[in-house]
């Protein structure tokens, strides 16, 4: 089972240490590509720019040579009569066009002289603008670029300049210079690897590590505690989860505790039932009808009571349920708190209790069950009635706050210790006074206020007593009266 969980965890490490890794890298390949992109393009354009540049160097001298020739001659007799050798000291190719386009001139002698130029940089040049174009060499498929400059004489253009140069040279300059780059990139790129499966150890150490807790808290090891170093995300989360062990150690201890407490209320009740049971069978119980009438009171009373608490226990099953359904309706909260006020006042004066009613509304409406609100508001009195000594006071007040009604139910018994408010209402609970029982009444009451969107407030003073606040929404059109 161990190496299982192991071989798990380490399948587990390996998945995440892998997903990092890729992250790291795709990110850190991603930017040195698009830095070799970038750096290629920078490279490519400055050399290229120069090239261009010493090329309309050349035109703009050409163009100045020509002049001097043009004074004299026309462009025609200056081609015939050989007046071009200044050409020949140029490193590049040139071409003279006629405005048409028309090759006149060939300082290489190609099989273009006569033929009509289509190129964009011919187009453009024959409109007086400068321009470039590049292209490959059909007889040596080198790249090469070319630039064409309208020829002017007077003020008037009377052809084309277009020189034509080879790339070779400028791409073995970028060769050159792009190796550095791709081995700097390279360089980066393992460099990053590195970093990323440290980094990948780094990262994956708290997230194992809260892997393992969870786990182990599943398995019902509730003791398991995650580690909480500095104040990130992760340390947030690991808090979290040992504040969830907690409660759960705190809910299961409640859960414990009011599965032993019912176990042994039902158990008393049915100890008596079958104790009298036995006793009543005996022939001199049987002729003494005192003793025999004592004993079916007894067992009759202890029957009620077993069967109040089942209700009680079926009761809170039945509203956790997502399958129960509330019938609500419009219903008057003052009218139906004075009807509780009513019923059970005989049982508080019973004990010696001080019980008033109090509310300057005639009427409140509200949208509830009205069986279920008063089933609320009878467990909440009877629970002031319980812990309420003889000669004290329990008060009921009525009072709007906003879109809500509050009832409030007070009394001036011995209140609920402060590390137990908290829990009074929770599952499972049962509290440390004498008097606490297992029955279920407010986390039933909690639920039923809950499901009518509203809330149940505890307030209490251990030894001065506790105030019940049960705060649902009044319907918008009542108004005070």
């Amino acid at each position: 089972m161990e190496v299982e969980k192991r071989n798990k965890l380490l399948k587990q490490n390996n998945s995440y240490r892998q997903t990092i890794i890729r992250i790291i890298m795709l990110f850190v390949v991603t930017v040195v590509i698009g830095f070799e992109i970038f750096a290629y393009n920078s490279i490519r354009n400055y050399y290229e720019s120069a090239l261009i540049g010493s090329m309309q160097n050349q035109a703009r001298i050409n163009q100045l040579q020509f002049n001097t020739y043009m004074n004299r001659y026309d462009l025609s007799d200056i081609i015939v009569g050989d007046k071009n050798a200044f050409y020949r000291n140029n490193e590049t190719q040139v071409q003279i066009l006629d405005n048409s386009g028309v090759v006149l001139f060939d300082s290489q002698a190609t099989n273009q002289v006569g033929t009509k130029l289509a190129q964009s940089d011919v187009s453009e040049a024959r409109e007086g603008k400068l321009s470039t174009f590049k292209s490959r060499n059909p007889q040596t498929d080198e790249e090469i670029i070319s630039l064409s400059y309208p020829l002017t004489a007077n003020e008037n253009q009377v052809g084309i300049l277009r020189l034509t140069s080879s790339l070779s040279e400028v791409n073995t300059k970028i060769r050159n210079d792009m190796f550095f780059y791709i081995v700097f990139g390279s360089i980066v790129v393992i460099v990053a690897f590195f970093v990323s499966l440290i980094a990948s150890r780094r990262v994956i150490a708290p997230i194992l590590d809260l892997i393992g807790v969870s786990e182990k808290l599943a398995a019902g090891d509730f003791k398991e505690r995650a580690k909480v170093n500095g104040n990130d995300e992760l340390s947030e989360l690991a808090s979290t989860i040992n504040f969830m062990s907690d409660s759960i150690i705190k809910r299961e201890d409640m859960k414990n505790e009011f599965i032993s407490s019912v176990s042994h209320e039902l158990r008393t009740p049915l100890t008596s039932i079958k104790g009298w049971a036995i006793t009543l069978q005996s022939k001199d119980i049987q002729q003494n009808p005192d003793m025999l009438n004592q004993g079916l009171n007894i067992i009759e009373s202890e029957g009620d009571r077993l069967s109040m608490m089942v209700e009680d226990l079926l009761d809170f099953s039945r509203l956790q349920s997502s399958n129960f359904k509330y019938n609500k309706d419009k219903i008057d909260i003052v009218e139906l708190v004075k009807q509780v006020h009513t019923q059970l006042t005989p049982r508080a004066n019973n004990e010696g209790i001080d019980f008033t009613f109090t509310s300057i509304y005639k009427s409140v409406i509200v949208y509830a069950d009205k069986n279920r609100m008063k089933e609320v508001f009878i467990n909440i009195i009877d629970n002031a009635i319980k812990f309420t000594n003889d000669g004290g006071n329990i008060d009921i007040l009525i009072d709007q706050a906003g879109d809500n009604v509050s009832v409030t139910i007070k009394d001036d018994g011995e209140g609920i210790k402060e590390d137990e408010i908290a829990f009074v209402s929770s599952k499972f609970y049962k509290g440390s006074s004498s008097k606490s029982q297992t029955g279920l009444g407010l986390s039933i009451c909690e639920e039923i206020i809950k499901a009518h969107d509203g809330k149940l407030i505890i307030r209490s003073k251990y030894g001065s007593g506790t105030s019940v606040i049960v705060e649902i929404p009044r319907l918008d059109d009542d108004k005070e009266n």
